[in-house]
């Protein structure tokens, strides 16, 4: 299942980086919880709780970092506007 999932998080870096790039924001943002993501799931061995409970707190760290990009970047659009 970790194979699988390593293979789908690569590829899903992948397309977002093919599609918008390294100069956009929010793919910056996005790319770098893929990169988490993968670290995670690469770190995992099957079955050891206190493997999974790190992994919730990534998890949870990387909600709040994403939560405060998306905010900014939003922020940040909303001055730009006339």
């Amino acid at each position: 299942m970790q194979s699988n999932a390593a293979q789908l998080l690569e590829s899903a870096h992948k397309a977002v980086a093919k599609e918008f790039g390294p100069d956009d924001d929010l793919a910056r943002v996005a790319l770098h919880l893929i990169e988490c993501a993968t670290g995670v799931v690469d770190g995992l061995p099957d079955a050891d709780l206190d493997s999974a409970q790190e992994a919730l707190g990534a998890a949870r760290a990387a909600v709040l970092t994403a939560t405060y990009a998306v905010r900014r970047i939003h922020d940040h659009a909303r001055r730009e506007q006339p």
